[in-house]
């Protein structure tokens, strides 16, 4: 199943949403962004149910950000210094590890778990709408687990982009 998500939404607003491939509102993501520790919410458009909880840990060196579902620690997902390989580790608790590898700042990566099969691809070859960006899902994978992870990544770089933006002014 593929999502689309526009770039940089939560600069416009504090909720924006996650549409399916006919342009139909299927998630909605609220919360504070950018403001000591980002911390956001996954609902489902149709139940109103909570579905994933991403909070920012703000006291580590590299963005570092905890996924929470129904109440429960799911995932930790943090940067990595490397120049090479993956820039991010995600460690679920039940023991899985989750690989992204490909190219997060032109927005072409994939995310694979530990015996390599494919979960999910983020692309802006396949989105819908101008200034967005296309998560596919694999089947029978955890849809909302793979969009907050695309999610994270673009804050991460967001971060990154504004820091940048900060030391050479």
């Amino acid at each position: 199943m593929r999502y689309h998500l526009r770039e940089r939404a939560w600069s416009l607003t504090e909720a924006f949403l996650v549409r399916d491939d006919s342009g139909n509102a299927v998630f909605e993501i609220r919360g504070k962004f950018f403001h000591i520790g980002d911390d956001l919410v996954m609902f489902d458009r149709y139940t109103g149910q909570e579905l994933v909880h991403i909070k920012q840990r703000v006291l580590s060196l590299l963005p570092r950000y905890e996924i929470y579902r129904n109440g429960q620690h799911w995932a930790s997902m943090h940067e990595q210094f490397r120049l090479f390989g993956e820039r991010f580790k995600v460690e679920g608790d039940n023991g899985m590890a989750f690989h992204v590898n490909g190219d997060i700042w032109r927005w072409h990566f994939t995310i694979s778990d530990n015996a390599g099969q494919l979960l999910g691809t983020v692309s802006r070859q396949f989105a819908l709408f101008r200034d967005s960006y296309a998560v596919d899902v694999a089947a029978g994978v955890d849809a909302p687990f793979i969009i907050a992870l695309a999610v994270v990544i673009e804050m991460v770089k967001e971060h990154h982009e504004r820091k940048e933006h900060h030391e050479h002014e």
